[in-house]
């Protein structure tokens, strides 16, 4: 038995580590789809204007690691050793990277799923009618002067709702946000 730290590993499913891990059996967070998220990726550009004397942002140095190219001012000598300009036009959907691949989101998934269900309670939390809210005398929660714990009683209102995705539920409890799930491996 093993967690998703190497069972999901594709550099271990090589035939010749079958010989070791064959018939492990693996516990691993569920994956799951986040619909518009690859799109989102797609769009993230570097700041052009950043003063890189107060260091650079993750963007600007996701860039520059992506596409092997120095914001203005680069490094000293790095233009006379050949190395390239960036210019923030360079293309994402041309490279591969694995901060682009979207294909195996598991604990990204967790909190996306995570902030869907906050988001849902604290829109049943606005739609809450005077002297029919969950909270003593029937009042509802101030949105000015919320406290975390409040969210709890606006979930349990729904038991189930669609999920962020198509075919998943979302399970509500009291105290509880979402009922955790998790995906079996088997190494044949």
């Amino acid at each position: 038995m093993a967690s998703e730290a190497w069972t999901t590993a594709a550099v271990l499913q090589t035939p010749h580590l079958m010989l070791y891990l064959g018939g492990t059996l693996g516990i691993s967070i569920r994956r799951g789809e986040i619909p518009g998220f690859s799109y989102f990726l797609l769009q993230i550009r570097p700041d052009l204007h950043h003063n890189n004397s107060y260091g650079n942002s993750v963007v600007n140095q996701f860039w520059e690691h992506t596409f092997q190219c120095r914001f203005s001012p680069p490094p000293a000598d790095w233009v006379e050793a050949g190395g390239e300009l960036c210019t923030g036009q360079e293309v994402l959907e041309k490279v591969e990277t694995e901060f682009l691949d979207v294909s195996d989101l598991r604990p990204e998934y967790n909190v996306y799923k995570a902030v869907y269900a906050l988001a849902y309670a604290l829109d049943e939390m606005l739609q809450c009618e005077p002297g029919k809210g969950p909270f003593s005398n029937n009042t509802c929660a101030h949105l000015q002067r919320l406290e975390p714990w409040q969210t709890q009683w606006s979930a349990p209102v729904v038991q189930k709702i669609s999920g962020p995705a198509p075919n998943v539920t979302t399970v509500f409890r009291r105290k509880q946000i979402s009922s955790p799930t998790m995906s079996l491996w088997v190494s044949a």
